[in-house]
């Protein structure tokens, strides 16, 4: 090839590839186990309500469902802080459901962190010094898993209160949680609300800017300003469960905003999600409740030929908007 002909189509292409929006070129679609398409003709997926597990007993309101934050305990308090006034404290929503209680003994699931495990112990009756009630709970997981360990809780006055400690030595091993009771039912018409931003803050891009200042010898000062991956404001407006999307709704869009709106499906659903950014994002909806991780045969056609469509697209997106003010 002639030089001169090279260097014009290399300079055009460094023009284009510095200017408008800057696209994923090493694109990666996150899909989650136990969200994957399932082949045609395996599983239903008619549209319907779903019914997940025992949620309620009218002659023992202690089964079902207890949700809320499985938080890390004072001693042992770690965060996550970002730029953009971004804050985690390392809190993720929990299901513990209560599924059998008899002779003293009871057996029951948590759903946390895209984490699903079977516990089991036992329960005691006291009275207070007010002659209440007071469920005393001692339940163990298998203890096969790293984050494994035991429960030991409180129901009374309408509240499971308690504490969890982990059997191996992981990042955070003990944490506490003041639960409700809850009732899960699949909603295609569930919206998202402003309650948290979505950032992804293991993906940034940065860029170096100088100050009109000097250090002690000479040299201008420096600060990196970061862009993190992220969503706008179209998440609260597309509704992927009620409502068929079209080529035009989606081909626009960032990567943050096709991601979230494709995992809200999921969400919908009950999906307890292991991706960080996506749980502290959907933990904060107060419609959500982590219930499975695995929801493969409970989607609708419609959520089926959309995932399909927001994927195709997902991929290739931009990851970024162009906020350092080239092109």
């Amino acid at each position: 090839m002639n030089k001169a002909i090279y260097l014009s189509i290399l300079f055009i292409f460094m023009v284009l590839a510095s200017c408008g929006n800057i696209k994923n070129y090493d694109a990666k679609v996150e899909v989650e186990p136990g969200t994957e398409i399932l082949q045609a003709g395996i599983g239903n997926y008619t549209a319907k309500t779903v019914k997940k597990a025992v949620q309620t007993n009218e002659k023992n309101p202690m089964l079902g469902f207890w949700v809320g934050y499985f938080e890390q305990a004072k001693t042992s308090r770690e965060s996550i802080s970002i730029d953009e006034g971004f804050y985690w404290n390392r809190e993720n929503k929990i299901n513990i459901s209560i599924d059998e209680i008899k002779d003293g003994l009871v057996k029951g699931h948590s759903v946390v962190a895209g984490n699903d495990r079977p516990f089991s112990g036992t329960i005691t009756e006291t009275k207070n010094s007010t002659g209440h009630t007071i469920y005393s709970f001692e339940v163990s997981e298998p203890g096969d898993h790293k984050y494994d360990g035991q429960f030991t809780f409180v129901i009374y006055a309408g509240r499971l209160k308690g504490t969890w400690t982990a059997y191996k030595d992981i990042e955070i091993k003990n944490r506490q949680y003041d639960l409700g009771k809850e009732f899960f039912e699949y909603d295609p018409n569930a919206q998202l609300r402003d309650q948290k931003r979505y950032i992804d803050w293991g993906k940034y891009i940065e860029e170096k800017k100088a100050y009109d200042e000097y250090d002690e010898h000479g040299e201008m000062l420096e600060w990196i300003e970061k862009e993190y991956a992220s969503a706008t404001d179209k998440i609260y407006e597309i509704n992927a469960s009620n409502m068929l999307l079209k080529k035009e709704d989606v081909e626009n869009l960032k990567k943050g905003d096709l991601t979230i709106i494709r995992n809200t499906i999921y969400a919908r659903h009950g999906y307890s999600f292991k991706n960080r950014p996506l749980r502290v994002f959907f933990d904060a909806q107060d419609w959500y409740i982590p219930v499975h991780t695995d929801i493969k045969a409970d989607f609708t056609e419609l959520e089926i030929k959309n995932i399909q469509l927001l994927l195709s697209y997902e991929k290739n997106a931009a990851e970024y908007y162009d906020s350092f003010g080239r092109g």
